[in-house]
Parts: C-alpha cells; sequence; structure tokens
C-alpha cells in the first residue's frame, strides 16, 4: 500500500483504539450479556433489540459480524412508511439506487456500474431470499412481505461469488406460518397514484403453511407532461405477486417453493439539458423548446414495460453434525422499450427494443452448526443466463441522408443479439478463536466463467432493398480466485474490532447493443478495512464505525454513443473512506438513528476516457464524433463526497389510540454521472416524514410526505454525443398522501 494508504488505516484505526478503550465499554460488558437469536432486549424496555443478519450464510448477530453491515428489519421499514425498498438508499448513505428504464443499477461506496444493458450484471449483487438476480425491476422492491433488508459493504467474492465487487444487498422476506393471519394497506396520494398490498398467511396442516403477498402502483398522472401530445411523462406503475410454501415433514427438514410475478411500466423517454437538444440531425435544426423540469417533447410516448416471473426451491436438511441447504431457481425476464429516436417533437424515427432474459442457478452449500468452536461452510454454485435481443429496431421516416447510402434512405436498422453466461464456482469459509476473544476467519472462491455472443444487424433501404450482416461470434473465458481474510478481537462483551482484507471482482461482457464480440476486461477489486462494532449505555446506543480502502483495476464504465450505451474499461481507480452509523433508545417510545459517509474516490488512471462537448453553432448539440480526454483524477459515477442520515421515530399511547411519528434527513453533497465529471447532480437536502394512528392493534391511518423541500434531483445524466444532446432521468418530487391499513 501507499503511504496515504497507511496514514489512512492508521488514522482510523487510532479512532477505533480511543473508542474502545473508553471505561463504558468494560462498564457495558459487566452489566450485560449477549441475547440468544430474535429475542428481546431485557432490562427497563428502553434497550435496543438484536438484529439477526445472514451475511456469512448463516445467521448471526449484527454486532459480531466481521463485516460493515446495515440492516433494517420490517418494523423499522415501517415506522417511516418505506414503501419501496430503493427508498432504503437514503438510510444507508453510502448505497445508491438510481433507476434507468425501470431497472435497477445499484451503487455502493462509489463502486457500481450505470449501464442498463441487457446481458449487463452490476458491480453490487442484488439477492432475494438466497437467489441472485441478474437484472431487477423496480418493481419487485415493492414487496409487502419484508422480513429484513441487509447492506453488506465492500466485496463479497467468497461466499457472494461473481459481481459483488462492491457489495451485496439480501432481500429476506418472510417465510409463511402456521397460524391464520395477515395485513392490508390502500393508499391514495398526489398525481393520483393509487397503491395497494396485501399479505397473507395460513397454515396447512401440522407440517405445511402458505403465504399470499401481493402489491400494486398506479400513478395516473406523471410528474411531467409530454407536450407535444399532451399524455403523462416521467411516470411509474408496477404490481408483484408472490408466494411460498412451507413444507416440514420433520424437525430436521424444510423446505420452501415460491413464486413470483412482477410487471413495471414506466416512461421511457429522457427529459434533456436546457439548450443541448434540437431534434435530430436533419434540417432544418429548429432548436427545441426548453422543457420544465419533468417535462417531455415527443411525437411518441415512449415507455419502458418489463415482466419477470419464476421461482426456487429451497431445501435445508439438518444431518447433525452439519446443515445441508440447496437452492434451486429459475426466472424468465421480459422487456420492452419504446423510444424517440430523435427525442424531439419531429416524426423523424423512433426505436423499439425487445429482450427476453432466462436465468437458472443452483448452489448448494455444507455448514456445521454454529455451537462447534469452528465454523465452516462449503459450497457449490452453478449459473447459466441467456439473454437475447431479439431486434434493436430503428426505424420511420428517413434518418440517415440518401448521400450515406447512395441513392437510396435507410428506413430501417435492426440490430440483433444474444450472449450466454455460464458460470461455476466452488467456495469455503472457515472462522476460528485462534487467541483469546481473537477470531481468524478466512475464506477461497474459485470460479469459471464461460461467455457466448452472437449479432447481427439488418438494413431496409427506402428502394425496399434488404442488407443483412453477421458479425463475428464472441467467446470470453476467465478464471478468478477471490479471498477474504478477517480478524475480529472482542474488546468486551459489547465491543469488538476488525480488520479484513478481501478480494471481489465483476465478470467480463459482451456489448451486446451493436454486438462487439470482444468482451469487456473483469472489474477486480482489492479491499482492505478496519472496524469497529458496539453497543453502549446498557445497550441503548448502537455505534459502528469503519475505515476503508479500494484498489479497482480495469473498472467497468458507461459510454454513450449517439443513442447506444457501451461498456468499456479504466484503467485503475480509488475508493477510500470513512463511515459510521448508529442507533440510540433515548426513550421506550423515541429511538434516533444516524449515519455519514465521506468518501474519496476517483479514478486513478483513466486514458481515453469519451467526452461530448455542446456546440453552440449549426448543427447545435454535442459534438459528434466525440472526442478523448485524459479522466485520471476526475471522481467515479454516483461517488458524492459525503452523504449523511438523520432519523427519528417517536411512538407515543393516547387516549385515541398509538400515535408514531417520524421523520428523516438526507444530505448528498452531489455527484457526478460520467467519468467526464461535466454534468453534476448539485448538492440537496431530502426530507421525509410519516405520522400515523392505531386505534387499536387491527387498525392504522398514516399520512406522510417525501421529498418535503421539492429538490430537484437527478436519478441519472448522460452526456451521449449527436444532436440528441445530454440527456437526464429526473427522480419524483414532492409527494404526499395517506394510507389505511388493517391487520387480521
Amino acid at each position: 500500500m501507499s503511504g496515504g494508504t497507511c496514514r489512512l488505516l492508521l488514522a482510523g484505526a487510532s479512532v477505533l483504539a480511543v473508542i474502545g478503550s473508553q471505561p463504558a465499554l468494560a462498564q457495558v460488558a459487566a452489566q450485560t450479556a449477549v441475547l440468544a437469536p430474535d429475542a428481546p432486549a431485557q432490562g427497563d424496555g428502553a434497550q435496543l433489540e438484536e438484529i439477526v443478519v445472514t451475511a456469512q450464510k448463516r445467521s448471526e448477530n449484527l454486532q459480531s459480524v466481521p463485516v460493515s453491515v446495515t440492516a433494517f428489519t420490517a418494523n423499522s421499514l415501517e415506522a417511516r412508511g418505506v414503501t419501496s425498498l430503493l427508498d432504503v438508499a437514503g438510510l444507508a448513505p453510502s448505497l445508491s439506487l438510481p433507476v434507468q428504464n425501470g431497472v435497477v443499477l445499484p451503487f455502493l461506496r462509489g463502486i457500481g456500474n450505470s449501464a442498463n444493458n441487457p446481458g449487463n450484471e452490476g458491480s453490487v449483487a442484488v439477492y432475494v431470499d438466497g437467489v441472485y438476480f441478474t437484472r431487477l425491476s423496480s418493481g419487485f422492491f415493492s414487496l409487502s412481505n419484508i422480513e429484513r433488508v441487509e447492506v453488506l459493504k465492500g466485496p463479497q467474492g467468497t461466499l457472494f461469488g461473481r459481481n459483488a465487487s462492491g457489495g451485496v444487498v439480501q432481500i429476506i422476506t418472510q417465510d409463511p406460518s402456521h397460524d391464520f393471519g395477515g395485513k392490508a394497506h390502500i393508499g391514495y396520494g398526489n398525481y393520483n397514484t393509487l397503491t395497494g398490498d396485501l399479505y397473507m398467511t395460513t397454515g396447512l396442516g401440522d407440517q405445511a403453511a402458505i403465504d399470499l403477498s401481493v402489491a400494486g402502483r398506479r400513478q395516473g398522472d406523471g410528474y411531467g407532461i409530454n407536450r407535444a401530445t399532451g399524455n403523462r411523462a416521467n411516470y411509474h406503475d408496477d404490481f408483484i405477486v408472490r408466494s411460498k410454501l412451507l413444507i416440514e415433514p420433520s424437525d430436521r427438514t424444510k423446505i420452501v417453493l415460491s413464486g413470483f410475478y412482477a410487471y413495471s411500466n414506466s416512461s421511457a423517454q429522457d427529459s434533456f439539458v436546457p439548450g443541448t437538444s434540437q431534434g435530430y440531425q436533419s434540417a432544418p435544426f429548429d432548436r427545441a423548446t426548453p422543457n420544465a423540469f419533468y417535462d417531455v417533447n415527443s411525437d411518441i410516448d415512449p415507455h419502458s414495460r418489463q415482466q419477470t416471473w419464476g421461482g426456487s426451491i429451497k431445501l435445508k436438511q439438518d444431518l447433525g453434525f452439519a446443515e445441508f441447504s440447496s437452492i434451486s431457481a429459475y426466472l424468465h425476464d421480459k422487456e420492452d422499450l419504446l423510444f424517440d429516436l430523435d427525442n424531439g417533437p419531429r416524426a423523424d424515427g423512433y426505436g423499439q427494443f425487445p429482450v427476453s432474459i432466462n436465468q437458472y442457478t443452483q448452489e448448494f452449500q455444507l455448514a456445521n452448526s454454529a455451537r462447534s468452536g469452528i465454523q465452516w461452510i462449503l459450497g457449490l454454485f452453478y449459473y447459466n443466463t441467456t439473454t437475447k435481443i431479439d431486434a434493436l429496431n430503428f426505424q420511420g421516416r428517413q434518418f440517415f441522408p440518401g448521400d450515406v447510402l447512395g441513392d437510396s434512405d435507410l428506413n430501417e436498422l435492426r440490430l440483433g443479439a444474444r450472449q450466454v453466461a455460464k458460470s461455476y464456482a466452488g467456495f469455503a469459509q472457515a472462522s476460528a478463536e485462534v487467541l483469546p476473544k481473537v477470531k481468524l476467519t478466512a475464506g477461497l472462491r474459485y470460479t469459471k466463467d464461460d461467455l457466448r455472443g452472437t449479432g447481427s444487424t439488418a438494413i431496409t433501404l427506402s428502394n425496399a432493398q434488404v442488407a443483412s450482416f453477421p458479425s463475428a461470434p464472441g467467446k470470453y473465458n476467465d478464471n478468478k480466485l477471490t479471498f477474504r481474510t478477517a480478524v475480529d478481537y472482542q474488546v468486551a462483551d459489547d465491543a469488538m474490532i476488525f480488520g479484513s482484507f478481501s478480494r471481489g471482482y465483476k465478470s467480463g461482457v459482451f456489448n451486446l447493443l451493436g454486438f462487439d464480440p470482444n468482451a469487456t476486461k473483469p472489474e477486480v477489486v482489492d479491499a482492505y478495512e478496519i472496524g469497529l462494532k458496539s453497543e453502549l449505555f446498557d445497550r441503548r446506543l448502537r455505534f459502528n464505525i469503519s475505515a476503508f480502502w479500494y484498489d479497482i483495476k480495469n473498472p467497468q464504465v458507461q459510454l454513450l454513443i449517439g443513442n447506444v450505451t457501451v461498456l468499456a474499461n479504466a484503467q485503475k481507480a480509488r475508493t477510500r473512506g470513512v463511515e459510521f452509523d448508529g442507533l440510540v433508545r433515548v426513550t421506550n417510545g423515541l429511538t434516533i438513528d444516524f449515519g455519514a459517509t465521506v468518501l474519496d474516490s476517483t479514478y486513478r488512471r483513466y486514458l481515453g476516457a469519451p467526452d461530448g462537448p455542446i456546440n453552440l453553432l449549426p448543427p447545435y448539440g454535442s459534438v459528434n464524433p466525440l472526442r478523448s480526454i485524459d479522466a485520471s483524477g476526475n471522481r467515479t459515477p454516483y461517488g458524492a463526497k459525503f452523504t449523511a442520515h438523520l432519523g427519528a421515530q417517536y411512538n407515543v399511547q393516547t387516549s385515541i389510540g398509538q400515535i408514531t411519528a417520524s421523520a428523516d434527513y438526507n444530505y448528498n453533497s452531489g455527484n457526478y454521472f460520467e467519468p467526464n465529471n461535466f454534468l453534476r447532480q448539485p448538492p440537496y437536502h431530502m426530507v421525509n416524514s410519516q405520522l400515523t394512528l392505531k386505534p387499536n392493534d387491527s387498525f392504522s391511518v398514516s399520512v406522510w410526505s417525501r421529498n418535503i423541500a421539492n429538490e430537484k434531483i437527478l436519478s441519472y445524466a448522460g452526456t451521449q454525443v449527436g444532436a440528441t444532446g445530454y440527456p437526464y432521468i429526473p427522480a419524483a418530487p414532492r409527494t404526499w398522501g395517506t394510507t389505511a391499513g388493517v391487520n387480521f
């Protein structure tokens, strides 16, 4: 490591040592004991409850795991009025969850990938009930049976494998109960938005139980309008239904079968930075009238529609000396994207983008009893995904000048592509107490990736001539060894310090949009981290802090060339910082949570980065072709220098029932969207609140508001070249509404 690395880690170690040496820790150790999983804290009722996580693929206390984890229980999310897990990003300061055309693109501690290309996989892996999702629509985040959300920070290459170079987001849903019960909510908000959810569960005899979860949202009015058609723009509708069947033929065997269907429909037309867009490059070069922040100006109403369905079979068998687990899963994703080629009110042409994805995964695990002195886990993983672009279809009025192709104009351009990705992996991890109160954890994973890709191009001219040009097939093979080593020392019963060194990677991938047989290089992350986890003042305060340093080789980046998103590699990047989070139970009814991240995330070497500056003279728009710049030293996308969160929840019993008030404040110092650091989200303040009345245990009514300050926030922006200009996708403005609920 460099001298700067040593200085950062030594500084962090000094902070941790000072905190860990405080007399309060020794006093806490003498007064309290470790809680059993899921047991409420004992005492006067003002203590914090234990949170159980599965960050190491076994149930453990959040505070005893040598991994930086932010976890949210169902109760904490409900108290804040969080109906979409996309809102979790504000509660975990180093996490960003931008959405592009209905696809969620996670970023964590400055590591992520903003390309929503089919076939591409994010640098932050998303798991739902132990199943890896290659591509996740925003509609899937509206689940009504959430048990817990875990955000695992840093490379998780040993236990979670490929495409977890930045971390993992785990969504854990409830298993069915043998007791009949459930809950339902219905709500209405501004922009004519109707929401609803339902969860029911019941037993089926002594050895089985089943549940049903349904959630939906219909936004009748968009945040803006399409000025050319008068219809809604920047809207989002979604629906999801999910069911689980629990079978327990014996006290040693547990089987869970699950199935789901999700639908998402959203606006797909970008807005444009004023003065950068004036329609496609065909005369006359009329400047488009600048739109309002949430408006678009298109001769059609573009959309992004996604349907995802699938299921899984989970088996757990107690073998006495260990537990055997099997997770088999299949999912199918079908997408249809309709967009305006010229991005303006002229009828120059449009594009249609049908995509289908079939994914199958199989994982086997063998983990010994948690009561053993040495804890170990062994596993095998298989992944097989086929991604197909049936035809990226550009058509409409002649939108290429005739002198390019002789006497005929180009009426239609069809780009097809197919990628088959297979991955095989074996992994092992073990933890043991090597000295009194000192535990060593070590793990290895070997992964073999095999990708095959093909593509084709077909054109139709105005004279009805058709020409087809198949691309050369692409082949990509790679083997990777990822690892994790960690040492933790139990300073007191309620305080632990840890240090870790780990490696993660993101697999290479083909560009399927205009197929390129040369795959990108894999992204490799080496991470160093030290941290402290503590509970103070008779378990009324939970405080965790860590310092981290990531060296990134061949970070994968997004380029925008015309209307096509392309993946490429920078040479080197570095992410380093300090973050902390905490939770304090002030009284039996008042809880305050807080957290912050200070981040320095930059490209150490990036020669040949693309740039598309504005051309203020005819033809207006950004310069085409693009130019190359040296982006070394520039900040990475979504790598805000400082993010912070402060929240409070207060419960009070009154004569009319229990009242719960919650408020959350999030600050973001601003971030760039691309390596050229041209377009930037300015600093913003996000304030959310909810007030809930429960007259009894069966009924509740809430009023809520999000983005109270009505900040204008960009979910995405890009400096693509060509006269189509600089597109952006806005996040939601101020929203408010009311929700009624019933428990049964």
